[in-house]
């Protein structure tokens, strides 16, 4: 078995214990709306998940936009970068061109 699972299994223990010790029924009231004899349990587990649902949404754009950067950003990585060289000098045998007389030599007799 993989870890995730043994955790998950493990999470899933831990709420279903949760569960059977807070059987305890309680009154709502949100602003003018009362509602009666609602497990304390499920009061609480809609509160979490009501939290998750507010925070993923409220943090879902930022990640789409880091997302949208990443990808372009790995476009970029993939394009290959062309260098075009420069073009060589033009050089003698000897390697420097001298400027002057072409008939005598640079070595003198």
């Amino acid at each position: 078995m993989s870890a995730g699972i043994i955790i998950l299994l493990i999470l899933a223990l831990l709420l279903v214990i949760f569960t059977l010790q807070n059987t305890a029924l309680i009154t709502l009231k949100i602003f003018f709306w009362e509602v009666t004899d609602v497990p304390l349990v499920l009061a609480l587990i809609i509160c979490l998940i009501a939290g998750f649902l507010i925070a993923y949404f409220m943090i879902y754009p930022k990640v789409w936009k880091l997302r949208s950067q990443v990808k372009n950003l790995q476009k970029q990585v993939s394009e290959p970068i062309v260098t075009v060289p420069e073009p060589p000098t033009p050089t003698t045998s000897e390697g420097i061109e001298m400027s002057g007389d072409t008939d005598e030599s640079f070595f003198k007799d």
